[in-house]
Formats: structure tokens, sequence, C-alpha cells
């Protein structure tokens, strides 16, 4: 939950920073927003990373990685 919100929130700053430095916005804050938007970006990747809510399911024994989201059937390669 938390990681969605930060990819929102950091989405939506460079979009408004977008339309703001394409419209008659203060040369100003568009210079603060911009100049701003590195720490926006860091701290988002930041929170993605350090994300410790996973919700996977422990492998069986003799069970390798693979594709979370299809089952072995579904592959084909197997």
């Amino acid at each position: 939950m938390r990681t969605n919100i930060a990819v929102g929130s950091a989405t939506l700053y460079l979009v408004v920073l977008t339309i703001l430095g394409q419209s008659a916005a203060s040369p100003t804050l568009c210079a603060f927003m911009y100049l701003f938007s590195p720490f926006v970006i860091v701290l988002m990747v930041y929170l993605v990373l350090t994300e410790k809510n996973f919700n996977y399911t422990e492998l069986a024994e003799g069970e390798e990685w693979g594709y979370r989201d299809k089952n072995k059937s579904e592959l084909g390669l197997f």
C-alpha cells in the first residue's frame, strides 16, 4: 500500500511539474519544483526497495523460483 502511494504521488508531482512548465506558471515555482524532483524520485525508489510486505507462498522442497502470477501448467514448459 505504501509503495502505491509513493509511486502515485511521485507520478502526480511530475505530471503537475510538466503541466506547470508548459503553462504560464511562475518560473520560480517551476524551478523550485524541478530542483526538488530528484528528491521525490529517490524517496519513491527507497520506499519501493525497502517494502517488507510480501504475500508470497513459500517454495516447496525441490521447487525453484519462477513466475509468481503463473502456474506451471499454464507455462507449458515443464
